[in-house]
């Protein structure tokens, strides 16, 4: 068994289990304590645990999440630099599907000078930002709003998604990525948005800020195999750069 593979059948223990211990890791994959604590040091570089004497504890993922607003400051340059790089992917006359996330926002104030392209989202705050952009044809899939998120969810939305649109690209973020789970969300009704959106795209970009790096959460949204552009401000690892490209997900870091 391959390292990576082996780090992803910890993650998948822990998350179960909730914690583990080194001397029945080493007896599970008949290898040393010595590289089960390898083991665990890289998966809590990645934020999926914490390490304790003679295991490890699954990180504590009950903070709440932040409103819009809030979540608005958070790295809001970084964000800028990845929405104005992803803007520029779109050409005029295509279709866009953009979530509720406020990395698709910074996407959409970059795109007001495109020609002709239809933009379908949940997020009433994107709908707000392209009302006054008479050559760009805004749908808003309807459903169950969220206040918090100012965002339509539920199964209206995600009937309207996969019975009547088809997109060229998928712009979309979520709450974190690690190597062993993929990409995750803080909510189901988000989440399967995004699902929904993923499935009637042509290709999916994933607009991935430094902070949502090794940050794990419930539910899963797709493994790394899910997107086919990765998007980021930050200086991913060697391990990361692999992972990707033996995906074949192109990685783009943005630069300051």
């Amino acid at each position: 068994m391959l390292a990576v593979e082996r780090r992803n059948r910890i993650e998948q223990i822990i998350n179960k289990n909730k914690s583990v211990l080194v001397v029945e890791l080493a007896k599970q994959f008949e290898v040393t304590t010595e590289t089960i604590r390898g083991d665990l040091e890289k998966l809590e570089k990645q934020g999926v645990l914490v390490r304790t004497y003679g295991g490890a504890t699954l990180v504590d993922n009950s903070e709440i999440e932040l409103a819009i607003t809030e979540r608005d400051t958070v790295n809001y340059e970084g964000k800028q630099r990845i929405g104005k790089y992803a803007a520029d992917l779109i050409k005029d006359g295509e279709t866009i599907f953009l979530d509720a996330s406020t990395s698709a926002w910074h996407l959409a104030r970059y795109i007001k000078g495109k020609r002709g392209i239809t933009v379908i989202t949940n997020a009433e705050k994107i709908v707000n930002e392209l009302s006054m952009c008479d050559h760009i044809h805004v749908v808003c899939v309807g459903g169950e709003l969220t206040p918090r998120n100012m965002s339509y969810i539920g199964r209206v939305a995600e009937k309207t998604i996969k019975e009547n649109y088809y997109a060229n690209k998928c712009f979309f973020s979520c709450r974190g990525v690690t190597l062993g789970r993929g990409l995750v969300d803080s909510s189901e009704g988000e989440a399967e948005i995004k699902k929904a959106m993923l499935s009637c795209s042509e290709s999916a970009i994933f607009l991935c800020d430094k902070n949502k790096i090794g940050k794990i959460g419930v539910p899963r949204i797709s493994g790394l195999d899910g997107i086919d552009c990765f998007i980021t401000d930050a200086q991913l690892t060697d391990e990361w750069q692999v992972a990707l490209a033996e995906q074949d997900v192109k990685l783009v870091e943005v630069e300051k």
